[in-house]
């Protein structure tokens, strides 16, 4: 059976290196809109079960999935999921990976030259879940995305992430369960072209170093919710002479009922009485030590923490500009590394895939360092080469400024005499 199905996979390979690649992504746009998928590969998924991670788990999952025979991404895809509901951890990452999904961008040829134009094929959906998913490589591990689903013009609508259980990157397969030994190659064969690795086989990103802190954290979370429930509410005591068993039924029922009413009906020697709450600051002991782990994470993340946990911003201009530089450090660092991608492994793969991103050749990517200024600062700007004897382009004034330019006078640089004549002295 397994011989029968490779001969037929190596006939089908052969069969579509023959066919256009128009009539093939033709084809694919039309399947497209009559099945609903979410790659070409088939995946069995199952519901997520949000479980309660361990120290325990993490180095199980690290070892299982670093396996020089057979890795395996299912437990570590599923501890990441579990370590990205921690708000703090995830809004350190996004303010990376947004501030480089913000950043402006053009397409240059050989001699530097600026192709505008190209510019627009990628101000698309498809490209921003692309540069969001390869960004988010350096955090969450090894990334394999699939450039597949074109509309009718042979232009891309998405890019699709295979989730990470579903990968053996040893092998080059993408499995259709978690934990299979043979799936469908993503490096070879004649779909090969639609596939992109982003990341080494083994890379595990930065929540692998991260996780133990995370975990800890959420200990320390529970373990404060057990002390609210615990000494949150002040105990409530009734004291009473009647030692029935009907009689304590009935205050037993009336105390607890109290939680909600406020109201009891008390007979004869009865008395109730509220416990008093430690007058510790024992909550200290967990929030003290969550903002600590959060200045951990920061510092890993973004290499400093005092742009998070609502930190004083009134420092000295040198510790604002040593926290600015540090943040421009990792920002440049992951520009180049998405250029590097974007350069080296997008344009090939596009220029492969479609004759719709034929413009690219000869193209490269690059960010665009250009200062933006506001209105006022333009106008500012301009005015200031204008007396220096600049001559502008009035329609780009009046566009940047909203006023509407007419014309321009000379200014006038004569002289009144009667002021500029000195004053004769007395």
């Amino acid at each position: 059976m397994n011989t029968n199905k490779t001969f037929r996979s190596k006939i089908e390979d052969k069969i579509l290196s023959y066919i256009p690649d128009g009539r093939i992504r033709l084809e694919s746009a039309l399947r497209t809109d009559k099945k609903s998928k979410t790659t070409s590969v088939p995946l069995k998924t199952s519901p997520k079960l949000f479980e309660a991670k361990t120290i325990k788990d993490w180095k199980d999952a690290i070892a299982i999935a670093t396996d020089s025979e057979n890795p395996d991404f299912l437990f570590i895809a599923d501890l990441y999921d579990h370590l990205l509901l921690d708000a703090h951890t995830v809004s350190v990452i996004e303010s990376r990976v947004y501030r480089v999904l913000r950043s402006k961008f053009l397409f240059i040829k050989e001699s530097g030259e600026e192709v505008p134009e190209v510019k627009l094929m990628f101000e698309r959906p498809w490209f921003e879940q692309f540069l969001r998913a390869s960004l988010m490589s350096l955090f969450t591990g090894v990334k394999v995305l699939e450039l597949f689903e074109l509309d009718e013009n042979l232009e891309l609508v998405k890019t699709t992430q295979i989730p990470m259980a579903h990968l053996n990157t040893k092998k080059g397969f993408i499995l259709e369960e978690p934990g299979a030994d043979k799936g469908t190659p993503y490096r070879d064969g004649a779909f090969s072209r639609f596939f992109i690795q982003i990341g080494e086989d083994d890379q595990l990103g930065m929540l692998a170093d991260l996780a133990p802190l995370i975990l800890a954290k959420k200990l320390a979370k529970g373990s404060w919710l057990d002390f609210i429930d615990k000494f949150g509410i002040p105990a409530r005591y009734v004291t009473t002479d009647n030692m029935t068993v009907d009689r304590q039924d009935e205050l037993l029922k009336m105390m607890l009922e109290m939680v909600s009413n406020h109201v009891a009906v008390i007979q004869g020697n009865e008395k109730i009485e509220i416990g008093d709450t430690p007058d510790t600051d024992a909550y200290k002991v967990f929030d003290e030590f969550i903002k600590r782990v959060n200045s951990e994470i920061s510092k890993r993340i973004l290499g400093q923490d005092g742009t998070t946990d609502n930190k004083d911003a009134s420092g000295t201009y040198g510790s604002l500009k040593v926290l600015q530089e540090v943040a421009n450090d990792r920002h440049e660092s992951d520009k180049l590394f998405a250029q590097y991608v974007i350069n080296k492994i997008l344009i090939p793969k596009l220029l492969n895939i479609s004759s719709y991103y034929s413009p690219l050749n000869g193209l490269s990517f690059d960010w665009d360092n250009s200062e933006d200024l506001s209105n006022n600062e333009y106008v500012d700007r301009a005015e200031k080469l204008l007396n220096m004897g600049f001559e502008l382009d009035t329609d780009i004034i009046a566009e940047r400024s909203g006023m509407p330019v007419i014309g321009f006078n000379k200014p006038n640089t004569t002289v009144d005499p009667k002021i500029a004549a000195p004053k004769k002295k007395s």
